[in-house]
């Protein structure tokens, strides 16, 4: 196979062994991206794997995952998918990772042919990539490699051979390597002992067209439900009707990854704080975008960026939670026009935008030309040109005063029907004297109609 070239980016793979990792060290070496270990046969959990997963996505690194497999049969390898599967979401699925998942299947304890290895690997590999939607990549040694035919050289190979000159072996089904493990003693800052050395078959920005992703933002609230829209709504906590400045955003699982729904500077990365209108909603991050607008995501569980860092659209920026005054994990989101004073707080609602909108208008689709404050209608008022006509009905008991410019139910116009209905045969009674008999008249009428 190929030699190592001077232009590869650097990696490395890490699981419990390592213990407890400083991330950004590690990124400050330059190692650009990480394979962490997520589960073995059908039933083991590194217990250092959400804990990894989350300090190298926050530290910046480009992570992926994978499963030492020790299936042999086809129906165990597909239980062992499974169980593989279930953990990623634990992080926020695979979809939350930059990677592929990685089929570790590097000896053979039980003994069983090659014709079965390769029968336990497809087995494998198919039903992994039809429960997470994504390719996975081949990770063996360089010995254990040609045990498998041509029908795995699809896949992507990442292969075992500790040697900074000798290169792996060519194999039936691969002449190269995409990654490249060279070593198993490696050291790194920020890791105590050794760690295993990768390196990917090119730049950073090949990997990155390779494999890497950002979070696709096409739709700006793509994988997130909205529990509470933009505008007057009632708490869900205290009951109170009152004019709600943002959008309330689940995505699952409850401790679920939230990115960056546009890039930007990170102003602030902590518990919210007193008069900036965040102060109740527990650990909030306000990234101001380019054009000086202020994105607040609140109630996050943690924040996975500083103040002062520069992060892009679609870049992991925290954990979903439910800190502050919240009814259950979710996501608050909402768009100030400004952030100062006090990160653009306002004590009205002319501070803020609907984010929906804006997001829609921030990636050039029909912009919005003005942005006038916001207006709300509310209920409890009476509109100028209405006014006459409803204390005229109010006064005539058709209504009781309260809530004038709310929707009109089905049940309270059956109310007002009936009081005009009785009205009706009373007026007409006091000129012919017997409503008993207009009353049976006009039932056969609308019996009728």
């Amino acid at each position: 196979m190929q030699q190592r070239n001077e232009g590869n980016i650097q990696g490395i793979d890490v699981s419990r062994y390592q213990g407890k990792i400083d991330w950004l060290q590690v990124k400050a070496d330059k190692r650009e991206f990480v394979f962490i270990k997520a589960t073995e046969g059908q039933t083991y959990t590194d217990p250092k794997f959400a804990a990894n997963v989350k300090g190298a996505l926050s530290a910046g690194l480009l992570v992926g995952t994978y499963h030492f497999l020790r299936a042999t049969s086809a129906e165990v390898a597909k239980a062992e998918a499974a169980h593989y599967a279930k953990s990623l979401e634990a992080v926020g699925g695979v979809k939350a990772l930059q990677l592929p998942p990685v089929m570790d299947y590097e000896n053979n304890p039980g003994g069983i042919s090659k014709a079965q290895i390769n029968i336990v690997a497809k087995a494998f590999l198919t039903e992994l990539e039809r429960l997470t939607g994504v390719k996975p990549i081949i990770y063996t040694g360089n010995s254990f490699a040609g045990n498998f035919d041509t029908g795995l050289s699809g896949y992507d190979l990442w292969i075992a051979r500790y040697s900074n000159t000798k290169v792996p072996d060519d194999q039936p089904a691969w002449k190269t390597w995409d990654i490249w493990q060279y070593s198993d003693s490696g050291k790194v800052p920020g890791i105590t002992g050794s760690v295993d050395l990768n390196e990917f078959n090119g730049s950073l920005a090949d990997l990155k067209k390779r494999y890497g992703k950002e979070q696709d933002m096409s739709n700006p609230f793509d994988g997130y439900r909205i529990t509470s829209p933009f505008g007057m709504r009632k708490h869900p906590v205290s009951g109170v009707n009152k004019f709600h400045r943002g959008v309330d955003l689940v995505v699952s699982p409850a401790d679920g990854p939230i990115y960056a729904f546009v890039a930007g500077e990170v102003m602030h990365a902590k518990m919210g704080v007193s008069g900036s209108g965040f102060g109740n909603y527990g650990i909030v991050v306000a990234i101001k975008d380019d054009k000086g607008y202020l994105h607040v995501y609140a109630h996050l569980s943690a924040a996975g960026v500083k103040v002062g860092q520069q992060v892009k659209r679609g870049q992991l920026i925290g954990k979903q939670g439910s800190t502050g005054i919240s009814s259950g994990a979710h996501l608050h989101y909402e768009v100030r026009k400004a952030c100062t004073p006090q990160y653009g707080y306002t004590t009205t609602e002319a501070g803020v935008v609907e984010p929906t909108q804006y997001l829609i208008n921030y990636y050039g689709l029909k912009p919005n030309k003005e942005d006038k404050p916001v207006t709300v209608r509310d209920i409890n008022l009476v509109s100028a040109w209405a006014e006459a006509s409803w204390k005229e009905a109010q006064a005539n008991g058709y209504f009781d005063g309260s809530r004038p410019g709310a929707p009109i139910t089905r049940e309270e116009s059956a109310i007002v029907i009936n009081r005009l209905r009785r009205n009706f045969l009373a007026l007409i009674a006091g000129v012919n004297g017997d409503v008993k008999d207009l009353d049976e008249r006009l039932q056969k009428i609308e019996a009728e109609g």
